[in-house]
Protein backbone atom coordinates (compact mmCIF):
# COMPACT_ATOMS: atom_id res chain seq x y z
CA UNK A 1 0.00 0.00 0.00
CA UNK A 2 2.90 2.15 0.65
CA UNK A 3 4.32 2.33 -2.39
CA UNK A 4 1.20 2.66 -4.74
CA UNK A 5 -0.06 5.32 -2.12
CA UNK A 6 3.30 6.99 -2.61
CA UNK A 7 3.27 6.53 -6.88
CA UNK A 8 -0.12 7.73 -7.18
CA UNK A 9 0.05 11.55 -5.17
CA UNK A 10 3.29 11.59 -7.02
CA UNK A 11 1.94 11.33 -10.12
CA UNK A 12 -0.83 13.49 -8.94
CA UNK A 13 1.39 16.26 -8.07
CA UNK A 14 3.25 16.05 -11.20
CA UNK A 15 0.45 16.99 -13.33
CA UNK A 16 -0.59 19.59 -10.63
CA UNK A 17 2.95 20.92 -11.67
CA UNK A 18 1.88 20.08 -15.41
CA UNK A 19 -1.19 22.44 -14.84
CA UNK A 20 0.92 25.49 -13.51
CA UNK A 21 3.31 25.55 -16.09
CA UNK A 22 0.60 24.90 -18.98
CA UNK A 23 -0.78 28.11 -20.47
CA UNK A 24 -3.94 26.80 -22.76
CA UNK A 25 -6.84 26.42 -20.88
CA UNK A 26 -7.75 23.15 -22.62
CA UNK A 27 -4.44 21.81 -21.83
CA UNK A 28 -5.28 22.46 -18.49
CA UNK A 29 -8.61 21.16 -18.27
CA UNK A 30 -7.64 18.00 -19.63
CA UNK A 31 -4.29 17.80 -16.96
CA UNK A 32 -7.60 18.07 -14.41
CA UNK A 33 -9.09 15.41 -15.49
CA UNK A 34 -6.02 13.07 -15.36
CA UNK A 35 -5.21 14.39 -11.69
CA UNK A 36 -8.91 13.82 -10.86
CA UNK A 37 -8.44 9.86 -12.49
CA UNK A 38 -5.24 9.81 -10.28
CA UNK A 39 -7.60 10.84 -6.97
CA UNK A 40 -9.87 8.48 -7.85
CA UNK A 41 -7.27 5.64 -8.41
CA UNK A 42 -5.64 6.74 -4.81
CA UNK A 43 -9.41 6.17 -3.25
CA UNK A 44 -9.67 2.74 -4.96
CA UNK A 45 -6.09 1.51 -3.76
CA UNK A 46 -7.14 2.80 -0.21
CA UNK A 47 -10.88 1.47 -0.38
CA UNK A 48 -9.43 -2.32 -1.30
CA UNK A 49 -6.36 -2.29 1.30
CA UNK A 50 -8.21 -0.66 4.65
CA UNK A 51 -11.32 -3.20 3.31
CA UNK A 52 -13.27 0.06 2.83
CA UNK A 53 -15.86 -1.01 -0.01
CA UNK A 54 -17.46 2.27 0.27
CA UNK A 55 -14.36 4.08 -0.95
CA UNK A 56 -14.72 2.07 -4.10
CA UNK A 57 -18.22 4.11 -4.47
CA UNK A 58 -16.44 7.59 -3.85
CA UNK A 59 -13.63 6.45 -6.47
CA UNK A 60 -16.75 5.68 -8.96
CA UNK A 61 -18.46 9.07 -8.32
CA UNK A 62 -15.04 10.94 -8.26
CA UNK A 63 -14.70 9.79 -11.91
CA UNK A 64 -18.20 10.70 -12.69
CA UNK A 65 -18.58 14.21 -11.06
CA UNK A 66 -14.84 15.11 -11.43
CA UNK A 67 -13.03 13.58 -14.73
CA UNK A 68 -16.81 13.86 -16.52
CA UNK A 69 -19.37 16.19 -15.02
CA UNK A 70 -17.47 19.71 -14.10
CA UNK A 71 -14.97 19.24 -17.03
CA UNK A 72 -17.97 19.52 -19.47
CA UNK A 73 -18.96 22.59 -17.03
CA UNK A 74 -15.62 24.07 -17.63
CA UNK A 75 -16.03 23.58 -21.23
CA UNK A 76 -18.46 25.69 -21.31
CA UNK A 77 -17.61 28.09 -19.03
CA UNK A 78 -13.82 28.20 -21.36
CA UNK A 79 -15.84 28.40 -24.73
CA UNK A 80 -14.26 30.86 -26.91
CA UNK A 81 -11.52 31.85 -24.57
CA UNK A 82 -8.38 32.00 -26.13
CA UNK A 83 -4.74 30.42 -25.60
CA UNK A 84 -3.57 33.40 -22.89
CA UNK A 85 0.21 34.27 -24.66
CA UNK A 86 2.84 35.06 -21.85
CA UNK A 87 2.49 39.07 -20.71
CA UNK A 88 5.84 40.66 -21.14
CA UNK A 89 8.01 40.09 -17.67
CA UNK A 90 5.41 37.06 -16.79
CA UNK A 91 7.29 33.51 -17.35
CA UNK A 92 5.51 29.90 -16.53
CA UNK A 93 9.26 29.14 -15.00
CA UNK A 94 8.57 31.65 -12.10
CA UNK A 95 5.12 30.31 -11.27
CA UNK A 96 6.65 26.52 -11.90
CA UNK A 97 9.79 27.24 -9.18
CA UNK A 98 6.88 29.02 -6.76
CA UNK A 99 4.82 25.58 -6.70
CA UNK A 100 8.44 23.67 -6.34
CA UNK A 101 9.11 26.00 -2.98
CA UNK A 102 5.40 24.90 -1.87
CA UNK A 103 6.71 21.35 -2.59
CA UNK A 104 9.00 22.18 0.05
CA UNK A 105 7.06 24.17 2.35
CA UNK A 106 4.49 20.69 2.51
CA UNK A 107 7.17 18.74 3.15
CA UNK A 108 8.33 20.70 6.44
CA UNK A 109 4.60 21.62 7.75
CA UNK A 110 3.68 17.96 7.52
CA UNK A 111 6.88 16.30 9.14
CA UNK A 112 5.88 16.27 12.58
CA UNK A 113 2.90 14.69 11.31
CA UNK A 114 4.40 11.99 9.28
CA UNK A 115 7.15 11.33 12.09
CA UNK A 116 3.84 10.52 14.71
CA UNK A 117 1.92 8.82 12.20
CA UNK A 118 1.58 5.25 11.97
CA UNK A 119 -0.54 4.45 8.45
CA UNK A 120 0.89 2.84 5.72
CA UNK A 121 0.03 6.10 3.56
CA UNK A 122 1.86 8.49 5.99
CA UNK A 123 4.70 8.94 3.48
CA UNK A 124 1.87 10.15 0.64
CA UNK A 125 0.50 12.86 2.37
CA UNK A 126 3.08 15.69 2.49
CA UNK A 127 2.54 14.89 -1.75
CA UNK A 128 -1.48 15.63 -0.84
CA UNK A 129 -0.84 18.88 1.07
CA UNK A 130 1.15 20.18 -1.54
CA UNK A 131 -1.29 19.92 -4.12
CA UNK A 132 -3.86 21.78 -1.87
CA UNK A 133 -1.08 24.49 -1.65
CA UNK A 134 -0.14 24.92 -5.15
CA UNK A 135 -4.15 24.85 -5.99
CA UNK A 136 -4.03 28.12 -3.34
CA UNK A 137 -1.61 29.39 -5.40
CA UNK A 138 -3.46 29.25 -8.99
CA UNK A 139 -6.59 30.42 -7.48
CA UNK A 140 -4.88 33.16 -5.87
CA UNK A 141 -2.69 34.15 -8.54
CA UNK A 142 -5.24 33.41 -11.41
CA UNK A 143 -4.91 36.42 -14.51
CA UNK A 144 -8.82 35.32 -14.94
CA UNK A 145 -12.07 33.67 -13.77
CA UNK A 146 -10.76 30.49 -15.40
CA UNK A 147 -7.72 30.46 -13.41
CA UNK A 148 -9.94 30.95 -10.00
CA UNK A 149 -11.71 28.07 -10.85
CA UNK A 150 -9.13 25.62 -11.80
CA UNK A 151 -7.44 26.58 -8.97
CA UNK A 152 -10.18 26.40 -6.17
CA UNK A 153 -10.46 22.77 -7.95
CA UNK A 154 -7.24 21.36 -7.70
CA UNK A 155 -6.77 22.81 -4.00
CA UNK A 156 -10.39 20.74 -3.90
CA UNK A 157 -8.53 17.66 -5.17
CA UNK A 158 -5.59 17.92 -2.70
CA UNK A 159 -7.72 18.37 0.29
CA UNK A 160 -9.87 15.22 -0.48
CA UNK A 161 -6.50 13.41 -1.27
CA UNK A 162 -5.46 14.57 2.04
CA UNK A 163 -8.33 13.46 3.48
CA UNK A 164 -8.18 9.86 2.04
CA UNK A 165 -4.08 9.50 3.02
CA UNK A 166 -4.54 10.97 6.63
CA UNK A 167 -7.10 9.10 8.09
CA UNK A 168 -6.71 5.77 5.95
CA UNK A 169 -10.23 6.55 4.34
CA UNK A 170 -13.06 8.73 4.93
CA UNK A 171 -16.41 7.56 5.46
CA UNK A 172 -18.37 7.39 1.73
CA UNK A 173 -21.67 9.64 2.77
CA UNK A 174 -18.94 12.46 3.81
CA UNK A 175 -17.41 12.25 0.46
CA UNK A 176 -20.20 12.19 -1.45
CA UNK A 177 -21.46 15.66 -0.08
CA UNK A 178 -18.44 17.03 -0.22
CA UNK A 179 -18.69 16.54 -4.03
CA UNK A 180 -21.99 17.55 -4.72
CA UNK A 181 -21.18 20.76 -2.56
CA UNK A 182 -18.18 20.80 -5.49
CA UNK A 183 -20.47 20.30 -8.26
CA UNK A 184 -23.15 23.42 -7.38
CA UNK A 185 -19.81 26.04 -6.60
CA UNK A 186 -18.69 24.94 -10.23
CA UNK A 187 -22.26 25.18 -11.80
CA UNK A 188 -22.34 28.39 -9.78
CA UNK A 189 -19.73 29.76 -11.03
CA UNK A 190 -20.51 29.18 -14.61
CA UNK A 191 -23.77 31.56 -14.31
CA UNK A 192 -21.32 34.18 -12.78
CA UNK A 193 -18.65 33.50 -15.71
CA UNK A 194 -21.35 33.64 -18.55
CA UNK A 195 -22.80 36.77 -16.79
CA UNK A 196 -19.95 38.68 -16.71
CA UNK A 197 -18.65 37.88 -20.07
CA UNK A 198 -22.17 39.20 -21.19
CA UNK A 199 -21.73 42.14 -19.86
CA UNK A 200 -18.31 42.83 -20.21
CA UNK A 201 -17.20 41.26 -22.97
CA UNK A 202 -13.89 39.89 -21.22
CA UNK A 203 -12.90 37.87 -17.85
CA UNK A 204 -9.41 38.77 -17.64
CA UNK A 205 -8.91 39.84 -14.08
CA UNK A 206 -6.78 42.84 -15.32
CA UNK A 207 -9.84 44.11 -17.78
CA UNK A 208 -12.02 43.77 -14.80
CA UNK A 209 -10.09 45.92 -12.71
CA UNK A 210 -10.05 48.42 -15.03
CA UNK A 211 -13.41 48.40 -15.55
CA UNK A 212 -14.19 49.07 -11.72
CA UNK A 213 -11.74 52.08 -11.99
Amino acid sequence: MTTVSNLLAFFGLVVTLLIVWRQSWPARRRLFVAQSLLLAALASAVGLFAHRRALLLVAAVVVVVKAWVIPRVLSRIGAGAPVRPIAPGRSSGMSVLVAGALVVVAYVIMLPVTAAAELPTEGAIPLAFAIALIGLFLCVTGRDALGHILGFLVFENGIFGLAILATYGLPGIVEAGVFLDVLVIVLIMEAVVVEVRREHDSIEVDRLRELRG
